[in-house]
């Protein structure tokens, strides 16, 4: 959960999320158990259990079989037992001393003791047996920190699998800036981005003919295929400011953007120095009645202003604010795409990049949409209900019998890891409209065709009634109530229940944002009130 809202942050704040996949290579395997039985010991294990555990590991013997024939016995001098009881547990107690020596080197002694807390913010760390997630803002630092990870498991015997360890860059979406100067010249000729939207093209798997803006949400639906989306704006190159010169024409009375191929006018000064700061924002314009010289930029919005107003209110207004924050926008944007290009070593491999990562068996996306997680859930869910109605259908099962099997087997699958989604309404139709068309097979109440050749659907509600369900809202529901009442008295819920999406951020549905079952909060416990971020989740004092 708190990967999810962790990145989610991210996103509001505009800033990207660099997270690494670790691998241990045959870790089960290859655990040195000298160093595990130094390590239980200092976890306070008594000497008569780790001088049965040694024992254990010393009498053991394994005969290998292949074909049917059976090999010579031998003992085995490192790993812990496959499938042993204690094997994950004494697994766990090494992966823990790791990381925690691994953040006191990093972090601290404080962090070490009680975890990351407040850094939540900026640095991310997970382990659950061999899966491990290392994150942080600062791709230099979570290199050299990880380079240290990575000796220190060596430490215990565990190596770190090269090919297998992922690196995924998580992006703040798109975040709007300046046109492009095909944009803009379109717009100057009455061709906008609307016509751009609205040109028809052809799908390359089906051949379909559709609108260039529904391409990318056809290809999600129709053939699980997902794209990156392309951040509209090239890196901007330090450079030096080039100087044009403008003069006022005598005929029309306005000024012509000099800026070859721009063809943008204004019919002021000032009017003709902001379009400047929107177009040509590393270049100045000089006009010849304010001066030999142009004028000099705020430090804030960049506006080339006079030096009277400079040190009057400039500012003080809202252009000047307004400014400020659009040049903060358009930095975080070239900030975005560069994050691109940082690159992550083990041993000095570089480290594979993916868009998607399957993390605990919950599709993770780099650009935070649960789309693909879901689709993933409901192509399974499909087939496993496939199996099992066939089977319901054969033993002529009671409808409320075929939904407690329903919620026991295909439910499991169909809302795995739903508790940290954020969907949209037509993702969530898509989930609804599965759940029902269950239902209708369970309860026998089935969509009529009239005589007329329409049909008769039945009411949702007398279906999963009949077959014994809630709406597919309600379940996700219950699963998140069940993350809330965890993450509630984390430091991240403090973070994100205050976070405030910047100006320029693509508007969507955060975790924290969407709408909870009140009565489901009571029944644990929690209450709902009304943060400057949303609905938020606090313990409710009064509950015995």
């Amino acid at each position: 959960m708190e990967v999810k809202l962790q990145q989610q942050l991210a996103w509001v704040d505009q800033a990207p999320l660099y997270q690494i996949y670790l691998d241990l290579r045959k870790a089960y395997d290859a655990l040195d158990r000298g160093r595990c039985l130094e390590i239980l010991a200092g976890y306070g294990v008594g000497p008569n259990l780790l001088r049965l555990q040694k024992k254990f590991w010393d009498d053991a013997k394994m005969v290998c079989r292949a074909g049917g024939n059976y090999g010579l016995p031998f003992g085995a001098h490192r790993g812990v037992t496959q499938g042993g009881p204690l094997s994950s547990l004494m697994f766990n107690v090494c992966v823990d001393c790791v990381v925690r020596e691994w953040l006191r080197q990093v972090l601290g002694e404080d962090v070490a003791q009680d975890g990351v807390g407040d850094l939540v913010r900026d640095h991310c760390i997970t382990f659950f047996v061999d899966d491990g997630l290392v994150a942080a803002r600062c791709p230099e630092w979570l290199q050299s920190s990880f380079d240290i990870l990575i000796n220190l498991f060596e430490w215990i015997g565990l190596r770190t699998n090269a090919e297998k360890t992922k690196v995924m860059t998580c992006l703040p979406g798109k975040i709007r800036v300046a046109k492009t100067e095909e944009e803009y010249a379109s717009q100057q000729t009455g061709l906008g981005t609307a016509t751009t939207k609205r040109r028809r093209v052809a799908c390359e798997v089906c051949g379909a003919s559709l609108a260039a803006e529904s391409l990318r949400s056809h290809l999600e639906t129709q053939h699980d295929i997902f794209r990156s989306f392309v951040l509209n704006r090239d890196i901007v190159v330090a450079r030096t400011p080039v100087v044009y010169r403008a003069t006022e024409s005598p005929a029309t009375g306005l000024y012509f953007c000099p800026v070859a191929q721009c063809g943008g006018q204004s019919g002021t000064r000032f009017n003709l120095r902001r379009h400047f700061l929107m177009r040509h924002p590393q270049d100045l314009v000089c006009i010849p009645v304010e001066g030999s010289r142009p004028l000099p930029q705020c430090e804030r919005c960049g506006l080339q202003t006079p030096v009277e107003d400079l040190n009057g209110g400039h500012h003080r207004t809202e252009l000047c604010q307004r400014g400020w924050e659009r040049k903060w926008q358009h930095a975080a944007a070239v900030h975005s795409q560069e994050a691109l290009e940082h690159s992550f070593t083990a041993y000095g491999e570089e480290l594979e990049r993916v868009e998607v990562f399957k993390y605990l068996g919950r599709l993770i996306a780099y650009d935070d949409a649960d789309t693909q997680a879901m689709r993933s859930n409901l192509r399974k869910a499909r087939g496993c209900w496939a199996r099992v109605s066939r089977v319901l259908r054969a033993e002529n099962a009671a409808a409320r019998t075929c939904g407690m099997f329903y919620k026991a087997t295909v439910q499991a699958i169909l809302l795995f890891g739903s508790e940290t989604w954020s969907l949209s309404p037509t993702s969530m139709k898509r989930l609804e409209g599965f759940h029902i068309r269950a239902a209708w097979r369970m309860s026998g109440l089935r969509p009529e065709r009239k005589a007329n050749g329409s049909w008769s659907y039945p009411r949702s509600k007398d279906v999963l009634e009949a077959a014994g369900l809630q709406t597919i809202a309600h379940y996700m529901d219950v699963r998140r109530q069940t993350v809330a009442n965890f993450i509630v008295n984390r430091p991240i819920w403090e973070l994100c229940a205050g976070a405030v999406r910047r100006r320029g951020s693509p508007i969507r549905p955060f975790w924290w944002d969407q709408p909870m079952d009140l009565d489901l909060a009571r029944e644990r416990g929690l209450l709902l009130v009304q943060g400057p971020a949303g609905p938020a989740i606090v313990e409710d004092e009064n509950e015995d």
